[in-house]
């Protein structure tokens, strides 16, 4: 059996490469609110580098300019981050194929944490198992903020989520 590579290295090599992991990984349609979703196909194992949040890397500025322009459904697509003490964003409103942008978001109980990795002195936007994943659940992440307006929409009008 080979030697587990370490989960930095994984991400690594799949920022490297521009590629999923789908092996690992499918995308199913949820419902209406949601839209679709990445599932996993097989168990990953906490601490596993699970993917990353692929996009035009562009610094706030400009970010600010497109979310003024953006429908507003395009929007969901635009992730701030500080990088080196600069304000950055992965712009990830066009569809280029990749699933990162299509892992949703969960603030109460996410199976995965959104970090920082530094490729060959590039910040890389790239998510980490927080507790084993069975075969069949669906990835999230905390989006952070309180501006995620889905959240209600999915609780529902009466519940406070």
């Amino acid at each position: 059996m080979a030697p587990r590579i370490s989960p930095l290295k994984d991400a690594r090599k799949h920022v490297i490469a521009k590629t999923d992991k789908t092996c690992m990984l499918n995308v199913q349609y949820i419902n209406a609110v949601k839209g679709r979703g990445v599932f996993a196909k097989g168990s990953i194992s906490q601490g596993d580098f699970v993917l990353e949040y692929r996009g035009d890397r562009i610094p706030a500025v400009e970010a600010q300019r497109r979310r003024l322009i953006y429908h507003e459904s395009c929007t969901a697509f635009l992730f701030m981050f500080r990088w080196r003490g600069k304000t950055w964003c992965i712009d990830a409103a066009r569809d280029e194929g990749s699933l990162g942008r299509l892992v949703n978001d969960e603030h109460r109980r996410p199976n995965c944490k959104m970090k920082n990795i530094d490729v060959n002195g590039s910040p890389h936007l790239c998510l980490f198992a927080l507790m084993d994943i069975k075969q069949g659940e669906e990835i999230s992440y905390d989006y952070g903020g309180e501006d995620c307006p889905w959240r209600t929409e999915v609780c529902g009008a009466i519940t406070v989520c």
